[in-house]
């Protein structure tokens, strides 16, 4: 019985066989090719790490050492679902956009050197491809180079200065910097700076239109950076990223070390605040005096003279020019409470280097006018906040 029952069953196959065979010839069109999966997606969160390294940090591989570390935090699932993307300039080597998977590097674009990493066209060619390619709900955008905040001697000056990134003697004004996130073809939820200098008042009320949260330091940073192996996880953190956990873990980092290494400032800052606190701040230089006080020694952010330094703590030269003339006391009220508002962390190690006290360190740093002709110093006039704040100070002649 279980013969004849197989021999049955082959040859019905067989018939249905040649049945199908004869429906497909006499078919004039192609056969439906398979319907290919469903695309998945957007990620609930894409972070971009724009990594200028073809300088003095690349030839020594601190990009390298970070991407290690930002490989440990995929492996350990720390993005939580999201996507970690790296735009990578390295030293010498043609520029790629990478995505940092638990287990591989996933190159999903190699770029030529046609623009500079520091140039809007590729930064902007940047971000096309990754809404193209990386699509999120949200983003996050992680500044990896050398920075200088407000000095705006960039592209179009052919000097070693840095505002942000460096690329052989080429730099990107925060002017432009700015204008290149607005004009992305996403919403940012955050920026972090790893990289000096860029919380300057001047530079976030340029960068206020970028993003609700910026993070950053007044001061220089160690080349090592921030530690990606921990701060991955903040950025992916559920909700909303968590920069103020970010610049802890930044600074605790450096402020648990000794001698000179012990040398960090971390601040958090919501743009929401800054247009009340250029408001405040204006109403006093209207009617303060104008320049370094007699007797005054300014906070500075710098190893260097008070005379070649150019970011000196906000709050603490407020404080000093606010008093002396009528209604200084309730505009000092409404100063305190719009920065307040605005600075959602800041600390600072005892020094800078092991040299510079930063016991009135609040965060937040400015440059302060001390001539008519120090408004052109590093074309600070062209800054948005010169021209709706610091303007409005009138030296004598």
């Amino acid at each position: 019985m279980k013969t004849k029952h197989l021999l049955h069953s082959i040859y019905t196959l067989l018939i249905s066989a040649c049945a199908l065979s004869m429906t497909g010839c006499g078919d004039k069109d192609e056969p439906t090719p398979p319907t290919p999966p469903e695309p998945a997606g957007p990620a609930e969160r894409t972070v971009l790490v724009y990594m200028a390294a073809n300088n003095n940090l690349g030839s020594s591989r601190y990009d390298r050492m970070d991407i290690d570390e930002m490989r440990q935090a995929a492996k350990a699932g720390d993005t939580r679902g999201g996507r970690l993307v790296i735009y990578h300039a390295g030293y010498n080597t043609a520029p790629t956009l990478v995505e940092i998977l638990a287990d591989r590097l996933d190159t999903l674009k190699v770029y030529d050197n046609e623009n500079l990493s520091v140039s809007s066209a590729r930064m902007a060619e940047v971000f096309s491809d990754l809404d193209e390619k990386v699509p999120a709900r949200q983003y996050g955008l992680v500044l990896w180079s050398h920075g200088t905040g407000w000095l705006q001697d960039g592209m179009e000056e052919p000097e070693r200065r840095r505002s942000f990134g460096l690329e052989g003697r080429h730099t990107m004004n925060v002017s432009t910097l700015a204008q290149t996130i607005e004009e992305a073809p996403f919403k940012l939820d955050f920026v972090y700076f790893d990289c000096c200098y860029m919380m300057s008042v001047e530079t976030l009320y340029q960068m206020r239109r970028t993003a609700p949260v910026i993070a950053g330091s007044t001061t220089e940073l160690l080349t090592t950076g921030m530690p990606y192996d921990q701060n991955i996880a903040c950025f992916f953190k559920n909700g909303q990223a968590d920069l103020i956990g970010a610049a802890q873990n930044t600074f605790n980092l450096y402020n648990a070390m000794s001698g000179q290494n012990r040398t960090c400032t971390m601040s958090v800052l919501s743009t929401d605040g800054l247009d009340k606190l250029a408001d405040a701040v204006r109403e006093i230089y209207i009617k303060a005096t104008p320049g370094m006080p007699e007797g005054y020694t300014p906070q500075i952010f710098s190893n260097a003279s008070v005379s070649s330094c150019h970011y000196f703590d906000l709050y603490d030269y407020i404080k000093t020019i606010c008093k002396d003339f009528d209604g200084a006391d309730k505009l000092w009220q409404e100063f305190e409470a719009a920065f307040n508002a605005a600075m959602l962390y800041s600390e600072a190690t005892p020094k800078l280097w092991n040299v510079v006290p930063l016991d009135r360190c609040h965060g937040l740093s400015t440059y302060i006018l001390t001539s008519d002709r120090s408004a052109s110093l590093k074309n600070y006039n062209t800054l948005d906040w010169y021209t709706d704040v610091a303007s409005v100070i009138k030296f004598k002649e």
